[in-house]
């Protein structure tokens, strides 16, 4: 059993271990199955300066990854739980909590044996229809920017989340328009631009205000 594991684990990670060390990249197995890439050349780079800042001089510390913003320097915030946060989590999940309420009417109209074969009839058809796959995408990644928003400081000091208020989808990936409440700034969002990418599975993050209304950017998701 230890030896078809083995092989099926290094069918499983075949071309992301070849692509490694074709890269010449260190290439370590964890217990569970998983992979850990690491290219040696980091190894050789020169440690960043302590900037004066850091220790309560006027300068401000060194960013880790270039780009406008600024340094980042954001406080915790503890997450809102009271009747508001309440109403916008239900809001976020209004599509998955209509599921069930849509399964029990359709079990009830037409059986449950009917029911059933709707049901996977659907989920096939949004497994393998284009337009339903990027349909579920769009739904995956808007999840995960609001999952981003919650474990990190994108959010108001009363622990507010940015309203989503529509997700589209492009050829090259998926534009989201985001309403800022009250304490957020297109700033703050540059400066996660890095989780913003791991969180949405994106090659490139574009972020845009809006030509108008200083309330409104709009973030494209450029897909990995």
């Amino acid at each position: 059993m230890r030896q078809l594991g083995a092989q099926v684990d290094a069918r499983i990670w075949r071309r992301d271990d070849a692509f490694a060390r074709k890269r010449g990249w260190q290439v370590d197995r964890g217990s569970w199955g998983g992979r850990r890439y690491r290219d040696p050349r980091f190894d050789d780079l020169p440690a960043l300066p302590r900037a004066e800042g850091a220790g309560g001089g006027s300068e401000p510390p060194n960013r880790f990854i270039a780009g406008d913003g600024f340094p980042r320097n954001h406080p915790r915030i503890p997450r809102a739980r009271d009747l508001v946060a309440f109403v916008g989590m239900l809001w976020r999940w209004r599509i998955e909590l209509a599921v069930p309420v849509v399964a029990i009417a359709l079990v009830d109209w037409i059986g449950p044996q009917a029911a059933a074969i709707v049901g996977g009839t659907s989920a096939l058809a949004g497994a393998a229809v284009p337009p339903l796959k990027r349909l579920v995408g769009r739904l995956v990644v808007r999840h995960r920017f609001q999952g981003l928003c919650l474990r990190t400081s994108l959010r108001t000091a009363a622990g507010r989340l940015p309203l989503v208020v529509r997700t589209s989808g492009t050829r090259e990936g998926v534009v989201m328009l985001i309403w800022l409440r009250s304490g957020m700034s297109v700033e703050l969002f540059e400066d996660y631009i890095p989780e913003i990418k791991v969180a949405c599975f994106a090659r490139e993050v574009r972020i845009f205000p809006h030509y108008r209304w200083p309330h409104l950017l709009t973030m494209e998701l450029i897909r990995a």
